[in-house]
């Protein structure tokens, strides 16, 4: 990997008022740090720092800080701070580094393809968008990609599967998913609760009837019995009322 030359100055002020000013003049107050040597304390200008940062390698850039009257370092850039309207760079961290020495970086995770699996209505999900790695300075890739066109539906491709260039070392567990090819949702229909509860209305309006009828029947057949009785028992006094006289 190239290293990308960024000039810096050696600064004295520190405090809000003196990095105020450095940065209405076009420059980010930064430090240097690591590697067992002291912080220094430096400026670089904001639009040169900006287009490393924007750059395809962002922060995995490997910059050869050329400090006015020291001789130039290598360095990353650790972490930087933001103005959270007008995005513009407040500060910046830098990290010496040896360039025999293997580091972790953060590096960007792509798919290319369509998954076969989609084409049957599957979804294809990402769970993770960097990887982190171990790897020497000029070994850090710009991204790690992995085709999927060839992933059915449940398939899903691990950690293990995935190419890294020589000399680079995935951090995450060798059978950790990061992606997988989710099958398609089945929709169940539901039943709204009001015709159920018509439903259940009418079989107990039927039930009701049926033992209405049921039970009018029983009413009439009882009455009809008590008649009959009655009836017998008026014919028995008849015949012998007419056998005394």
């Amino acid at each position: 990997m190239e290293k990308v030359p960024l000039k810096a100055t050696s600064r004295q002020e520190r405090g809000k008022g003196p990095s105020r000013r450095l940065r209405t003049a076009g420059l980010v107050p930064t430090v240097a740090y690591g590697r067992g040597s002291d912080t220094l304390t430096l400026t670089v200008e904001h639009d040169a720092l900006g287009a490393i940062l924007l750059s395809d390698r962002g922060r995995n850039t490997i910059i050869d800080l050329d400090i006015e009257g020291s001789d130039n370092c290598p360095v990353m850039v650790k972490d930087y701070t933001v103005h959270p309207i007008s995005r513009q760079l407040l500060h910046a961290d830098f990290i010496r580094i040896d360039e025999n020495v293997p580091i972790e970086v953060e590096v960007p995770f792509v798919t290319t393809g369509k998954a076969a699996g989609e084409l049957e209505g599957g979804t294809v999900l990402v769970t993770v968008r960097t990887l982190r790695m171990r790897c020497l300075p000029s070994a850090i890739p710009e991204f790690v990609e992995h085709d999927v066109s060839a992933l059915e539906i449940n398939d899903d491709i691990r950690v293990r599967e995935l190419a890294v260039p020589p000399g680079a070392e995935p951090l995450l567990p060798p059978d950790r998913k990061i992606v997988i090819v989710q099958p398609p949702r089945v929709e169940t229909e539901e039943t709204p609760e009001g015709e159920e509860g018509e439903e259940g209305a009418e079989g107990e309006e039927g039930a009701e009837g049926e033992d209405g009828e049921a039970g009018a029947e029983g009413e009439g057949g009882d009455a009809a019995a008590d008649g009959g009785k009655d009836r017998e028992g008026g014919k028995d006094r008849k015949d012998r009322k007419d056998r005394k006289g």
